[in-house]
């Protein structure tokens, strides 16, 4: 088993690389606007070796001359009218992370990968940063004098596809700097596109929302949206298609599969995940005012401290960075099992919480996925919560002040606005629920943000929604939403905890699912992979007659990238069938007489589960005792070999020995969190979970 100090040894190792030489000289001066307490001179040089970007475009940024370099020196990138009193960086680069030798030359490289944001930027050097002393005037010491230059803020970039009620329609979504003239050409053939359609533009500023940091020192210009509706699409189609403007850029083809006829008895694929997140390219940080302890609060290198922090990194999969998001991305994207027609994202997108430049780095980090199918979404915490914007707890602020604005701007969803409802502030607001069918499948997507009480609006619309689905034609009901309606969670006490919320939702909504013969329900919040039995009031129903089951199936996906939930309850209920703390998502087929899921590693590719719900050819609902799916089949063996964080954490516990180069008083935190792990991963191999 490797010690603290060896471990680090290897994780340098593994970042080192050979600076190359630069050639474009910019050096420190004051920016424009900025404050005046800086030092008048500084001997801090920058050199880069370019000054252009287009998009995802290397930069290598040389540091030299730093007097009395620390720990805590930071270079961030700021837009070239950034004042850091003002503003968060973009994101940032620990100075020591430049160069083994930093601390005694106060020289060295950092490599970046620069997204085209639409606005030029410029790097800004910070001096001994910390929770106490963060990025302003006080620790600011200079930037460059050359900025980086957007080549073309009107590249057409972020794009995405969605569904609206209608079947054979598609929404394309993308930004750009300034409003143009949107357009999408497509057609059926590559390289023939002879279709076109123009797009309406909107966008959204500080003012709009509803609170700090997203209306202040987190907010930057989010360009301009645009939407364009492609309609009278022919079912089973593949389309090839591209956006932007003419004059100013158009994006790469990229082409969707249309989906069948409603009803038809074709088979649709679909994928599923919540809780996705998103990690530069470069690895660089980001500002995030939630956990701004965690990332200011640097500790040397080398030191027990130090140790501590990376192993916490290991284990959480980076707190402030969703690491797995990307590998969850794209291996859905080069998913190629099934032709599949639809993806799903059931809440905690981006995880920008208010510094909205993440949602660049998001969106961008997704284009992979989302120009290749439809995505549909509903809104998590982190994107609908803040105090006094009309969310159902009206007490936390998860969003960071967005109060669902980028959201609802940026993703283009069917909602039902037939049914507006009034807040408890007395503002009228578009509903966020819809539902829509797809092949054989009526899909219905709720938030569990907002009021789901009997009575409510939200409860009105899924009630009437659900009574009125003919099961003849889509014989299988999905439902989807973001907090989970069964958990393994053990946290309680407050009224936005899992285990409360999950008591609130079966109170006022398992017996709607049960009456109208949900087949099945998926679910985020928790960042773990978990699946019910059929399951009524905790009691996992009997096998029907006709080879359907008695209850509705939960399944939470909340695995797709952020920090895993290890501290779920480590002997969980019988009616759980399957739990897994492992990355990944769910990719699903249906026709109309089977519904099957497997849950894949977006790690090792392996896959984790598989489920098989079935019922007979032109199936009727017999009533609200006969319900409607099987389990025909369930993996119970999943061990992920190759997982590196896994290995580590495994190791790291079976030492028995983690307190040997950690400090005494940091003992009490790292030690009960490894037993507890330890608890864990032991009940859940059992069950042939980890």
């Amino acid at each position: 088993m490797p010690s603290y100090s060896i471990l680090l040894a290897l994780l340098a190792a593994s970042a080192a690389s050979a600076a190359p030489s630069l050639t474009t000289q910019a050096p420190i001066s004051a920016p424009t606007g900025s404050p005046t307490s800086a030092p008048a001179a500084s001997t801090v040089t920058l050199t880069v070796n370019t000054t252009t970007i287009t998009n995802r475009t290397p930069v290598q940024l040389n540091i030299s001359g730093v007097n009395g370099p620390t720990d805590a020196d930071v270079v961030a990138l700021y837009y070239a009218t950034g004042n850091p009193d003002l503003s968060r960086p973009l994101k940032y680069m620990w100075a020591v992370d430049s160069s083994s030798n930093y601390l005694t030359t106060g020289s060295g490289t950092l490599n970046w990968n620069i997204l085209n944001q639409r606005h030029n930027m410029s790097f800004y050097f910070f001096s001994n940063v910390s929770m106490s002393n963060p990025f302003s005037s006080t620790t600011y010491v200079g930037r460059s004098t050359q900025n980086l230059t957007v080549a073309n803020p009107n590249m057409p970039l972020q794009g995405h596809l969605a569904l609206t009620s209608v079947p054979t329609q598609m929404v394309v979504e993308w930004t750009t700097a300034d409003a143009t003239t949107p357009i999408v050409m497509y057609g059926t053939t590559n390289g023939s596109l002879t279709m076109m359609v123009s797009a309406t533009t909107k966008t959204y500023n500080a003012s709009s929302m509803c609170g700090s940091p997203a209306n202040s020192t987190g907010y930057i210009d989010p360009g301009m949206l645009h939407t364009a509706l492609l309609s009278n699409l022919s079912y089973n189609t593949r389309y090839y298609y591209q956006y932007g403007d003419t004059s100013l850029g158009m994006s790469s083809v990229y082409s969707f599969l249309t989906g069948p006829p409603v009803g038809a008895s074709s088979t649709v694929h679909f994928l599923m995940m919540a809780d996705l997140g998103h990690t530069t390219l470069d690895s660089a940080d980001e500002y995030d005012y939630d956990i701004a302890g965690d990332m200011l609060n640097y500790s040397p290198e080398g030191s027990p401290e130090r140790a501590d922090q990376t192993i916490q990194q290991i284990i959480n999969d980076n707190e402030y960075q969703q690491g797995a998001s990307r590998g969850t991305v794209n291996a859905m994207a080069a998913d190629t099992t099934q032709n599949w027609t639809l993806t799903f994202l059931n809440g905690d997108v981006s995880y920008a919480r208010g510094e909205e430049t993440m949602w660049d780095v998001f969106m961008d980090q997704f284009e992979v996925l989302a120009t290749k199918a439809p995505v549909m979404l509903v809104a998590g915490n982190h994107e609908r919560d803040f105090p006094d914007s009309g969310d159902r707890y009206n007490t936390a602020s998860d969003s960071g002040g967005e109060c669902g604005v980028p959201f609802y701007q940026r993703f283009n969803q069917p909602y039902n606005t037939s049914m507006p409802y009034v807040d408890d502030q007395g503002t009228t607001r578009t509903p966020s629920w819809y539902s829509f069918n797809h092949g054989p499948i009526h899909f219905l997507g709720y938030t569990t943000e907002l009021d789901f009480s009997p009575g409510s609006p939200q409860y009105l619309f899924i009630t009437t929604d659900l009574a009125a689905v003919n099961r003849t034609v889509t014989p299988w009901v999905v439902v989807n939403g973001h907090r989970p309606i069964y958990t393994t969670s053990t946290s309680g006490g407050t009224i936005t905890s899992v285990t409360q919320v999950a008591d609130d939702l079966r109170d006022a909504l398992e017996q709607v699912f049960y009456k109208y013969q949900v087949d099945v329900t998926f679910h985020g919040h928790d960042h773990i992979y978990e699946r019910t039995c059929p399951v009524y009031k905790k009691i996992c129903q009997n096998t029907n007659s006709d080879g359907s089951a008695g209850g509705p199936m939960h399944v939470v996906v909340g695995n797709a990238g952020y920090e895993l939930s290890w501290f779920a309850n480590p002997t969980p209920p019988n009616y759980w069938d399957k739990i897994v703390l492992e990355h990944g998502y769910s990719r699903c087929t249906a026709n109309m007489t089977s519904l099957s899921c497997e849950a894949i590693s977006s790690v090792t590719g392996i896959e984790m589960d598989s489920w098989t719900l079935m019922k007979p050819m032109n199936w009727v609902p017999a009533g609200p005792t006969n319900m409607s799916a099987k389990i025909s089949a369930f993996n119970t063996i999943y061990n992920p070999n190759g997982n590196p964080a896994y290995n580590v954490l495994m190791s790291l516990i079976s030492s028995g020995n983690v307190s040997t180069s950690v400090t005494a008083a940091a003992d009490p935190i790292i030690i009960p969190m490894f037993q507890k792990i330890q608890a864990v991963a032991a009940a859940y191999n059992t069950s042939g979970g980890l």
